[in-house]
């Protein structure tokens, strides 16, 4: 007889494995399109249009769900305010001040330690231990970035050095690490996409005046193409990616997810490669090879949902 419990999970599972594939290929173009309008526009503002308009896209998507949505209480709004801040509105700006003063090498290379810092906390505060696997996975994609990232020289590794802008960006790792895993916690009660509209909600409040003052402070123009990819990285990377990104957390749990999430850097080369002709060499397919064997160590494992996150002082979660 078939065990239908079971194919409904490997359906879930796969679901969400998809859904983060398709989130790490839309950040991957986010990249891309930021070296594009990197300095047409003050970045504060652009961060704070990228909310407006992941609001816009997500309110219409989500309205059903959220009027059937339990209603948050004052402790559940703060949280969601918290999260919000590490997310959306933090990430962006300690990437904006970290990408000013930092090497391309030294942000990738900070950026790739997502996956371990992620799952290091898992530990540290949940006691959730990830699999041989995954930390293999971890180990593998981690070796095949380095490789991609020092042009197949790993004693580039060596000229690592910790600046101002290298503390910015291990700031924006830290500040997502804990989103994802309080992301995970708060959508035990709250979907992927109620707790989407909340968070970015709560990011316009915070960005919209930063960036309505700097819009109006530094002289700036854009195309109507530099508007076009605006609302790319808005709509669909600071939209529908998100959300994505979080209903794949939901299943699959931040620890595994983020692993996942290392494709990102495959399809920003690519599509690097595609849009501004960058060149590809045998150096980006080892490191490709070793990022997708990574991937796919990491998921050698039964499916099954995200675990339950609690604490030992408490046995509720938000």
């Amino acid at each position: 007889m078939f065990n239908f419990k079971k194919n409904n999970v490997n359906t879930l599972f796969y679901k969400a494995f998809f859904a983060v594939i398709f989130s790490a290929l839309i950040y991957g173009g986010n990249v891309v399109a930021g070296r594009l309008i990197a300095d047409s526009i003050p970045p504060i503002t652009l961060s704070a249009l990228r909310a407006i308009l992941a609001l816009v896209i997500l309110l219409p998507i989500a309205w059903p769900a959220l009027k059937n949505a339990p209603k948050p209480n004052k402790k559940e709004l703060l949280f969601l305010f918290l999260i919000s801040i590490l997310g959306v509105s933090l990430p962006y700006t300690a990437l904006i001040l970290g990408l000013a003063e930092a090497s391309g090498t030294n942000a990738s290379v900070i950026f790739a330690t997502l996956p371990a810092a992620t799952n290091a906390l898992l530990f540290l505060i949940y006691k959730i231990k990830p699999s041989k696997f995954q930390v293999w996975g971890i180990i593998t994609s981690f070796i095949g970035l380095l490789i991609v990232f020092t042009h197949g020289d790993l004693l580039h590794l060596l000229s690592f050095k910790l600046g101002k802008g290298e503390a910015f960006l291990f700031i924006n790792v830290l500040s997502v690490s804990i989103f994802n895993i309080a992301g995970q916690n708060i959508m035990k009660k709250f979907s992927p996409i109620v707790t989407s509209i909340y968070t970015i909600g709560f990011a316009v409040l915070t960005l919209s005046p930063v960036g309505l003052w700097q819009s109006n402070s530094v002289a700036w123009h854009l195309s109507w193409s530099g508007w076009l990819i605006v609302i790319y990285m808005g709509c669909l990377a600071a939209g529908i990616a998100y959300f994505l990104n979080l209903y794949g957390i939901q299943k699959l749990g931040s620890g595994r997810a983020t692993i996942i999430g290392y494709m990102q850097h495959v399809f920003s080369i690519t599509l690097s490669v595609l849009i501004l002709k960058e060149v590809l060499t045998i150096y980006h397919f080892w490191g490709f090879l070793l990022v997708i064997s990574g991937v796919i160590l990491s998921l050698i494992s039964s499916p099954v949902e995200s675990p339950r996150l609690t604490s030992k002082s408490s046995k509720q979660t938000i």
